[in-house]
């Protein structure tokens, strides 16, 4: 029998999956192969985003019978220490990112077109020539952007070792990844939105959205006020979605790596929370 404190994490992980593979369907033959744009009544985004709904749905239900008699606290004690690999892996993956992001905005070059050996994308001529003018990231934003992942992968890394050792340095850096995911959903809104193919970038940026939740609710746990319910939804449904867009269509190899990086590493501190001690809360002072 499915542990009670693994459903929610599995769920998202089985959505996610099935999402994927409808995703994978419609970037294939869902838009006209010339212009990338979306082809008029064809099933496979539909297809894709009723699997998405289903899955937050479930996950918010499962999300929901959690007991609401109190939340644990952090560090939350790592009695599994193999919860913590997701965690530690999520901040490696985050680190990586930074690291392309710095060295694209210094270098000026893109390495997701390096690598794969062909010249930018359609939706990135779109959103870097709208009147002659580039709307992209600019080289500050892009290297601000990835001072700040860097920052946050650190501040993961610290929240890994503070639930093994039990303590932690400073309450503090519970935040910066979702003030690091906030400024790269803001970026990254900037150039997509422009671009007049919603398929192409909405799931990305359902993914971040609910990826800064996602931290956000798990930062409320240091100070005494978490919601395990909510920390429980948000990732779940930042998992299912970053399952889903990770093959998406972009122009920043950082993308995806954030996307993942920070998936793993919200999983991971999931998984903690489910297996912690509940912490009664008090009850207001009248």
């Amino acid at each position: 029998m499915i542990s009670n404190n693994i459903k929610i994490p599995l769920t998202a992980l089985a959505g996610g999956a099935a999402a994927l593979l409808l995703r994978i369907w419609n970037l294939r033959a869902g838009f006209e192969t010339a212009t990338r744009l979306p082809i008029p009544g064809h099933p496979s985004f539909p297809a894709t985003v009723a699997a998405l709904a289903l899955t937050l749905a479930v996950t918010l239900i499962l999300s929901r019978r959690l007991s609401d008699g109190g939340a644990p606290r952090f560090p939350f004690p790592a009695a599994n220490r193999s919860f913590v690999t997701p965690i530690v892996a999520g901040a490696f993956v985050l680190a990586c990112a930074g690291l392309v992001d710095l060295y694209e905005a210094f270098s000026g070059e893109n390495l997701r077109s390096a690598l794969s050996g062909s010249s930018l994308s359609y939706e990135y001529a779109i959103a870097n020539l709208i009147d002659g003018e580039s709307v992209g990231f600019s080289p500050l934003a892009q290297g601000l952007a990835g001072l700040l992942t860097l920052v946050s992968a650190w501040a993961v890394f610290e929240c890994a070792r503070g639930c093994l050792r039990g303590n932690l340095r400073s309450r503090a850096m519970v935040m910066l990844p979702a003030v690091a995911l906030a400024f790269r959903l803001v970026a990254l809104y900037r150039v997509d939105s422009v671009n007049p193919t919603l398929e192409t970038y909405a799931l990305v940026l359902m993914a971040f959205v609910f990826q800064t939740l996602g931290f956000y609710a798990f930062s409320a746990f240091t100070f005494d006020c978490g919601d395990l319910r909510q920390f429980a939804a948000a990732t779940g449904g930042a998992v299912c979605l970053t399952l889903c867009a990770l093959l998406d269509e972009g122009d920043y190899l950082s993308t995806p790596l954030t996307l993942f990086g920070s998936a793993a590493a919200l999983t991971g501190f999931l998984l903690l929370a489910l297996d912690a001690p509940r912490v009664p809360v008090a009850a207001p002072k009248t």
